[in-house]
């Protein structure tokens, strides 16, 4: 009769929903038995870290700057019998050959008054040239922690091994930090473009 339930004895569960129960009953004894299977081959596997073979170290190495021009190192040799004149100004009878484009800062923000082959931090603590990068970071705090996860800046050496930094100077003119435009350079000439004996064909060259 409509609207009765049915009799529990004559109901029958649709085709789906055995064959739902049959997959799922063999997935949970293939998982039971494959967990049984590593636990009894490799009881400590997943968590023995202590005898996993470990990493070699990965302890960055800082490359040293390049190398700068012996017309003006050591900067002693002309400022030596000079004496300092901290007010700024534009230099006109030395260095005026310099593109100075690095905000407001001149040459006594960063150089030492008194020992011109030091560089100094706010704290007018000392440092080697070779060690800008730690006067650099003072006002480029974000790109200190990038340059440390190797986010910014060039990193070499091997995926598994010692990492090879470069400095702020290696890529970047202290004293004119931002990249200049780059020169677009011609296409990659084509198969066709070459003669036999490997010249450019004429019409291409005039191009």
């Amino acid at each position: 009769m409509a609207g009765q339930p049915p009799d529990p004895e004559e109901y029958r569960p649709p085709g789906y929903q055995l064959v739902t129960w049959v997959v799922l009953g063999l997935a949970v004894v293939v998982v039971v038995g494959l967990v049984t299977v590593r636990t009894d081959h490799q009881p400590n596997s997943s968590r023995d870290y202590a005898s996993r073979p470990q990493m070699p170290d990965a302890t960055p190495v800082l490359l040293p700057p390049p190398e700068m021009s012996d017309d003006y190192l050591p900067c002693s040799d002309c400022h030596e019998d000079e004496p300092p004149n901290p007010t700024k100004r534009e230099l006109e009878d030395e260095h005026e050959d310099m593109e100075f484009k690095h905000g407001t800062l001149w040459c006594l923000d960063c150089h030492d008054l008194n020992g011109r082959d030091k560089l100094h931090l706010a704290n007018d603590a000392l440092i080697d040239f070779e060690d800008s990068w730690q006067l650099c970071t003072q006002c480029h705090g974000k790109k200190l922690a990038d340059w440390r996860a190797g986010v910014h800046g060039k990193r070499t050496g091997h995926w598994r091994g010692t990492k090879e930094y470069r400095t702020c100077v290696n890529c970047h003119n202290p004293h004119s930090p931002p990249f200049q435009p780059l020169v677009p350079k011609p296409p990659p000439l084509r198969p066709a473009d070459i003669t036999l004996n490997g010249n450019v064909r004429h019409e291409v060259a005039h191009e």
